[in-house]
């Protein structure tokens, strides 16, 4: 019987979270793009070419572990990241409460429920199949003037304000 209760107990501490974590992969890779980490090197590329002033607020959709977020918040008043993977997630925040940073903000959300109005820089990496729909959303929603910093993958019908390896800005 304890070796039962100890099989029950290892299959819900391990298994269980570890299949939620695969369903969120699964289902952000249907809805923008799966989590694959921006190496360092990109990512102070990325914030370069952004050219941030203090007074803007930038927003990582797809934040994953934060990375991109912690990186451009020293060079914006804020850096918000969204993230739809709750594990994702509590690891951004976990990050957040040891650096103790003030301009940095996570939301657990789907990106496609983000109102992109306020903010002045996206940060991306998303997917072919998706760029056009989120293209639509970004032209609908931010300012003129705003950019999008896009790592690897480009929008069909944009012109490329900027570009440095796989790493693509445009402004809207």
């Amino acid at each position: 019987m304890l070796i039962i209760i100890l099989i029950l107990l290892v299959f819900f501490l391990l298994y269980i979270p570890l299949l939620l974590y695969i369903v969120y992969m699964v289902y952000a890779t249907v809805s923008g793009a799966p989590f694959v980490p921006t190496r360092n090197r990109n990512v102070v590329k990325m914030i370069e070419l952004a050219n941030l002033t203090g007074a803007e607020k930038t927003i990582d959709l797809g934040s994953g572990e934060g990375r991109i977020v912690f990186t451009a918040a020293p060079h914006c008043e804020q850096s918000v990241g969204v993230e739809i993977n709750p594990f994702l997630y509590w690891i951004s925040r976990l990050r957040q409460m040891r650096a103790n940073r003030k301009n940095t903000l996570f939301i657990r959300d789907s990106l496609w429920k983000i109102n992109l109005a306020a903010y002045d820089v996206v940060f991306i990496y998303f997917i072919p199949h998706r760029m056009q729909k989120l293209a639509e959303k970004i032209k609908k929603e931010m300012k003129p003037g705003s950019r999008v910093v896009s790592h690897a993958f480009t929008f069909f019908d944009w012109p490329i304000a900027k570009k440095d390896g796989s790493i693509y800005v445009y402004v809207v």
